[in-house]
């Protein structure tokens, strides 16, 4: 057997390619496709038809379907087709009862726990939300401020609730948002001026005005949705 001489160069250091990493990549592209509305509520995804569209193999699509069922973005009929959610008014009242509770907590524990690296980042996104950005990115963008106020509340059991529910969260917004695309530049102002105000009521450190924000934030929020569907 030949062995390297003492001249020859070490091998390159190469990180394995996983199965999970695919999986993950497949995950993510059929996430942003749903969000992005390329497939609406009721639409049928073929296993073997998106393994084809995305060069892999079926497994990694069943794995990332079974996880955006988990997620609440699919649903699997009797016959176990895979269909995208579509959300109705009883869905929606749902997720804006769970989202208040777990917001108005969050607020109340953030306000104590902030620090530089967190503003830094709250900052960032309104800048990036006043900015021109694309419809669907601006849904992701919104829901992103609230992540970042959930992370710094510091509740590992609060955090596990919120990305429970923070796919629908996303997939309900970017079909209200989808729909009214006309609003969006509207949609941008109210969303960074109310982003703004409740950044300044989380920096007071009274745990008592940033849970107050956080409820005029969110009823604020569901009244100018409720007139996008009037």
């Amino acid at each position: 057997m030949l062995r390297p001489s003492a001249e020859s160069p070490s091998p390159v250091p190469l990180a394995p390619i996983t199965k999970r990493l695919v999986t993950e990549e497949v995950l993510a592209t059929l996430r942003k496709a749903i969000l992005s509305g390329a497939f609406v509520g009721g639409d049928h995804l073929v296993e073997s038809r998106l393994a084809a569209q995305l060069g892999v193999s079926r497994a990694p699509v069943r794995e990332a379907m079974f996880q955006l069922e988990r997620e609440g973005l699919l649903q699997f009929d009797e016959g176990g087709a895979a269909l995208v959610k579509e959300l109705n008014r009883a869905d929606m009242e749902e997720i804006f009862a769970l989202r208040s509770a777990l917001e108005v907590m969050a607020a109340r524990l953030a306000c104590k726990r902030l620090n530089e690296q967190a503003v830094a980042a709250l900052k960032e996104n309104i800048r990036r939300t006043e900015a021109d950005q694309p419809l669907l990115d601006l849904t992701l963008l919104d829901v992103a401020f609230h992540d970042l106020i959930i992370d710094a509340a510091g509740n590992s059991r609060l955090q596990a609730a919120w990305r429970n529910l923070r796919p629908q969260l996303q997939l309900w917004l970017a079909r209200l948002h989808g729909r009214h695309e006309a609003a969006t530049r509207q949609t941008r102002t109210v969303t960074a001026r109310e982003h703004r105000e409740m950044l300044k009521d989380l920096l007071s450190g009274d745990p008592q005005r940033a849970e107050g924000r956080m409820k005029i934030h969110l009823d604020s929020w569901r009244k100018y949705l409720d007139s996008l569907e009037a």
